[in-house]
């Protein structure tokens, strides 16, 4: 549990020095959280090798943390560059969620419940169709690039919400809560950024996506506990 009270509290100073723009406190805390969460994980699960994807997601959400807390409305070539990585590197860490969330219902993927009712899958598309127009407007050069982080996101949501049913209750809850919410905190990110800045982004952002890992690192270790 103390790695869990560390990344809270590593969490919780993020926010606050997000918010209040106290910049050496940030780079401090913002480094630490994905590191504590992975001590977390693997204290409470004892294993790496059925978990790697999680840890890659893990890993790769480190790297997108270090290079998007940085400042981003200078119009350096640098800034630019360091939010390009950071936005590659999160794609990769939704990638590898996918991965993992696809090889729990691989066993069983004719019973999966998109597979049953595929027409829940339509408020998905509708999320990423109207947030794509939304964005569409002001993007720019980055088009390309936020298009495809944002059917990436929707598919980690996808993949995350399939496991209904094929996994507890709880640990489905507790992944999909956490999928919905990493999609908010990349949504208000990119709203803030391209469509229209708003007040207290940064708590929203980050607080979001805090609760988003701890809440799908928690729902794959109810998985654990229910089938150990």
């Amino acid at each position: 549990m103390l790695y869990l009270i560390l990344y809270l509290i590593s969490g919780l100073l993020t926010i606050f020095a997000e918010h209040m723009e106290y910049r050496m406190l940030m780079y401090t805390t913002k480094v630490m959280l994905m590191p504590l969460l992975a001590l977390y994980f693997y204290q409470q699960s004892k294993e790496i090798k059925n978990y790697k994807f999680i840890y890659l997601a893990l890993f790769f959400s480190w790297w997108g943390d270090i290079f998007l807390m940085f400042p981003r409305n200078e119009a350096s070539p640098n800034a630019k560059l360091l939010f390009i990585c950071g936005l590659v590197s999160f794609l990769i860490g939704h990638f590898n969620y996918i991965i993992h969330f696809v090889k729990e219902v691989k066993p069983r993927p004719k019973v999966t419940v998109l597979v049953e009712k595929p027409y829940l899958l339509l408020p998905f598309l509708v999320f990423i169709f109207l947030f794509l127009k939304l964005l569409y407007p002001t993007l720019g050069p980055m088009k390309m690039p936020v298009t495809v982080y944002g059917i990436v996101i929707t598919c980690m949501m996808i993949a995350a919400f399939n496991r209904k049913n094929l996994v507890s209750n709880t640990s489905f809850l507790l992944v999909f809560s956490g999928a919905v919410l990493f999609v908010f905190s990349d949504s208000c990110i990119a709203v803030n950024l391209f469509y229209k800045p708003f007040e207290l982004a940064r708590i929203a952002i980050m607080s979001t996506y805090i609760i988003a890992q701890l809440l799908i690192i928690k729902g794959i270790l109810a998985e654990k506990k229910e089938t150990a």
